[in-house]
């Protein structure tokens, strides 16, 4: 039987609950959808910062951590992210299960509030944010995109996605651009917040041995005076390539990054999914996949290579980082690798071991209260909520052909270079 319950709140807010009496903790994750737009994805992501750094009733960081410290050290934390072609704003709180309270505290209920608090009741006046929070949170989100231009690993992956969907809504930045960020006033975060409360599709994700009917009870209330008209989720998927694109970038790095990405015509929610993840870690995913032993250890044509499946947008992207002398031979051995698939050379012992490394990675988010609720919220927008142990029996039951048959189905998209030089 599948432990997690739904019901919906209000239109377009949907509370999932996953009783778990193996935790002393219990975690709320909070995952608000918008359509991902050029206008809006830096403001919404900068909104996302400032909610959680305080609220009215809480109006600065300090006042934030003691009301966390009474509640046996509970912690609020916000992220944002791309899923498909929607916007993710992420705002989970984690604490005590009710039972271990010394005085009998309600800390479900406690810790709804809170959530209600930071959702419903920002800092916020005459119609604007709190100037001096949003400058700190500029800041820290112009720090994250810095990190990420240093990271050549994590700047070549980005380019390799904005200029194979250049014409996708999923080539935009998880945050918009740096210019975006810096225009953000505190009367757009205004704006954003209002249209996020009325437009949004909230899916929240209650996991712990606490009970969850305090939770619920609390967030419906909230949601009671506002009129909501929620987005549908949604993603457009791309099934045919037109033209190869070839991309070639010179930055004075000591390692030149090549990225590979294809269409699979396969995506959520396809049933035919699972047999394209598979074949994705069977090319890329493991220290027994394709990719490694012969592109890296065989041929030592790269530092790393790995491929990866975006089973909701229908991408696989291989990665590697090389040396700039073997760009074409790593490129020529790394296609080489996908025809071998596609003509079904595939032995048994490399689709067990891609098994066997899917169905530990999966058992796996079983271990603690956070693997479980991004388990369970990840899956909004495919055919159906599968537990971990029914996603293994999936696995297990793919068959070569079905491996063979998705690899024959992948399309060379897109080549991206990052080549060291001048």
């Amino acid at each position: 039987m599948n432990p997690i319950k739904q019901i919906e709140l209000a239109d377009g807010v949907v509370f999932n609950s996953i009783y778990d009496n193996r935790f002393k903790t219990m975690k709320l994750l909070t995952n608000i959808f918008l359509p991902l737009s050029e206008d809006t994805a830096s403001v919404n992501a900068l909104l996302c910062y400032v909610l959680v750094r305080c609220c009215k009733k809480y109006p600065d960081m300090v006042k934030m951590s003691r009301k966390l410290g009474s509640l046996y050290g509970a912690e609020v934390n916000g992220s944002v992210s791309k899923m498909s072609d929607m916007q993710c704003l992420k705002i989970d709180i984690g604490g005590l299960a009710d039972k271990y309270a010394i005085n009998n505290e309600n800390i479900s209920a406690e810790l709804s509030q809170l959530l209600c608090e930071v959702l419903f009741n920002p800092k916020v006046e005459n119609g604007k944010f709190d100037e001096g929070d949003m400058l700190q949170e500029k800041r820290q989100i112009l720090d994250m995109l810095d990190s990420e231009f240093n990271d050549k690993r994590v700047y070549a992956s980005q380019r390799l996605i904005e200029t194979m969907c250049a014409d996708e809504v999923y080539g935009i930045k998880w945050c918009g651009t740096r210019e975006q960020i810096e225009a953000v006033t505190t009367e757009d975060l205004f704006k954003a917040w209002q249209n996020m409360l009325k437009t949004a599709h909230f899916e929240i994700t209650f996991v712990g041995e606490s009970n969850p009917e305090n939770a619920a009870e609390v967030i419906k209330n909230s949601f009671k005076e506002i009129n909501r008209d929620a987005v549908d989720l949604s993603t457009d998927v791309v099934y045919t390539v037109f033209e190869e694109k070839n991309v070639t970038e010179k930055m004075d790095v000591a390692q030149s990054k090549l990225e590979i990405g294809f269409r699979t015509a396969c995506a959520e929610p396809e049933p035919e999914t699972v047999a394209t993840r598979l074949m994705s870690v069977i090319l890329g995913g493991t220290a027994s996949s394709k990719l490694f032993n012969n592109v890296r250890e065989k041929k030592s044509l790269c530092y790393y290579c790995m491929a990866r499946y975006q089973r909701l947008k229908g991408i696989m992207v291989i990665e590697s980082g090389v040396e700039t002398a073997n760009i074409e031979a790593a490129k020529e051995a790394i296609l080489a690798e996908v025809e071998d698939m596609k003509n079904g050379n595939i032995s048994d012992f490399e689709i067990n071991s891609a098994k066997l490394a899917i169905i530990n990675s999966t058992l796996g988010v079983t271990d603690t209260v956070t693997g479980l609720s991004s388990w369970y919220s990840s899956q909004v927008m495919d055919a159906e909520v599968d537990t971990p142990e029914q996603a293994c029996e999936k696995i297990n039951a793919v068959t070569k052909e079905e491996i063979v048959n998705a690899a024959k189905k992948l399309m060379l998209d897109t080549i991206f270079v990052l080549k060291a030089g001048e």
